[in-house]
């Protein structure tokens, strides 16, 4: 699985965010799935649940949302008017109308009004559907949504990593760090060393500051986003991230990391 996540303690401008979601299922999620977002509300709108189909229209995904109709401006409408908790999500369905979470792919956005817990974005795509090799121009464009989605949301991190399942990052099941303590303390810990590594302000500060981020990770690229963000490419390719390279930014990042 390619997976995409961005946490975020800050508000967020809901309707900016829901048009960059909707940007991120046509540059990313829609060429592995043949259907428009306006084809999947419009199916899903004449959609009645049955034993055998009970999450969505075959072959196409659902549009969950937390209370509200099933239309594109009902969620835009949500993410405008933050209620206590809202979970919009996208969800490729299997040939029975089932959730195809092994192999196929998710979009979710999760905002609460609990201050202590961030706000979360998560994208995930399996690598079968990318017929067995991600693109370049596939990566550029998982890591461009990335970018735009970092400064939207402020976010304080985040990351793209391959052949990663559950919600804990492989670092925190290794060391033992439960999610909740994980989110807790997002603004102040990376989650982990992944190939994209999102830094947010209060990380890069602990590192020793923006220039010596910049002159000293080691990895492919260090790219400065502006408000305090760096974005951490570990090597070129995503498919090509060697053991030696992995534990390099693991020590670099050392001070920030549970």
């Amino acid at each position: 699985m390619v997976r995409l996540e961005l946490d975020t303690f800050s508000g967020v401008d809901r309707p900016a965010l829901a048009a960059w979601f909707g940007a991120l299922f046509t540059d990313l999620l829609a060429p592995l799935c043949p259907a428009s977002v306006e084809e999947l509300v419009a199916v899903a709108r004449g959609y009645t649940p049955s034993d055998t189909t009970p999450w969505g229209p075959p072959g196409y995904a659902r549009l969950l949302l937390s209370s509200g109709e099933f239309t594109l401006p009902s969620w835009q409408a949500a993410l405008a008017d933050l209620p206590s908790f809202l979970r919009v999500q996208l969800v490729q369905l299997d040939s029975q109308g089932l959730p195809l979470v092994d192999g196929g792919w998710t979009a979710e956005v999760l905002l609460k009004d609990d201050p202590a817990f961030p706000h979360q974005i998560a994208v995930t795509a399996s690598r079968s559907l990318f017929g067995g090799w991600i693109s370049l121009a596939a990566q550029q464009n998982w890591l461009s949504a990335f970018r735009a989605g970092a400064s939207l949301a402020r976010a304080c991190g985040g990351w793209i990593t391959l052949d990663r399942s559950g919600v804990r990052t492989e670092h925190e099941v290794a060391v033992g760090v439960g999610l909740d303590e994980s989110l807790f303390m997002a603004a102040e810990l990376a989650r982990g060393p992944h190939w994209a590594t999102l830094l947010g302000p209060r990380q890069v500060a602990a590192l020793g500051g923006v220039q010596e981020v910049l002159a000293s990770a080691p990895c492919f690229s260090v790219e400065d986003l502006g408000g305090g963000r760096l974005l951490l490419q570990l090597t070129e390719h995503l498919d090509e991230v060697p053991d030696d390279a992995v534990g390099k930014l693991t020590e670099f990042l050392g001070p920030v990391l549970h």
